[in-house]
């Protein structure tokens, strides 16, 4: 497999869009590194990517208020828990070690 010159690689990452083919795919039909494509593919600028789909888009991130409370330690039977209490009054759960990406896209959704 071959790595894309610069003026190359633009041509294939725009061949790539209107393909349908998985980033795999496509690579080894054009017989270069999967690495080294996607490498040109995520280096593209957001702003040439275009706009997804309303519907598959995340919401943007945004600050919340945050109020840190002292609070005992929860224990059920699964170990111990976290607690986020959302300004509706709206308490949610998760257990220790639950993924800080996952929360905060959650609570940015319920916000």
């Amino acid at each position: 497999m071959r790595r894309p010159n610069p003026d190359e690689g633009k041509q294939l990452v725009e061949e790539f869009e209107a393909s349908g083919l998985t980033q795999k795919q496509f690579a080894t039909r054009h017989e270069v590194s999967l690495s080294a494509f996607q490498y040109t593919l995520y280096k593209k600028p957001r702003s040439a990517l275009g706009r997804r789909p309303e519907s598959t888009e995340r919401p943007r991130g945004r600050f919340l208020p945050v109020e840190v409370v002292a609070s005992p330690v929860r224990r059920t039977r699964e170990g111990l828990m976290l607690e986020v209490a959302l300004p509706r009054g709206v308490l949610l759960r998760f257990p220790e070690g639950t993924q800080a990406e996952y929360l905060a896209h959650l609570v940015a959704v319920l916000g």
